[in-house]
C-alpha cells in the first residue's frame, strides 16, 4: 500500500534540497542540525551532498560533511 505524501513535508524537503542547489551552507547546516538527515535524497537518488557538489558550492559541501553526510 502506497500512501500520498504530505504536501507539506514534500514542500519541506523541496526547499531543502533547493538550498543544496544554491549552497546556502548555514541554512542546510540549521536544517540537518535540527533532525533532517544528513543523507536525504531526492526521488531520483539525488542527496543534498550531490546536488551541492554539483553545483559547485564547497561551503555547503563542508557543511554537509561535518554533519555525517556520505
Amino acid at each position: 500500500m502506497s500512501e500520498t505524501p504530505d504536501p507539506e513535508v514534500v514542500e519541506l524537503a523541496t526547499r531543502i534540497f533547493d538550498l543544496a542547489r544554491r549552497g546556502e551552507a548555514e541554512a542546510l547546516a540549521a536544517y540537518v542540525d535540527a533532525g533532517v538527515p544528513a543523507n536525504l535524497t531526492n526521488d531520483r537518488g539525488d542527496s543534498l551532498l550531490m546536488l551541492a557538489a554539483y553545483h559547485g558550492h564547497a561551503p555547503a559541501v563542508a557543511a554537509l560533511l561535518e554533519r555525517g553526510a556520505d
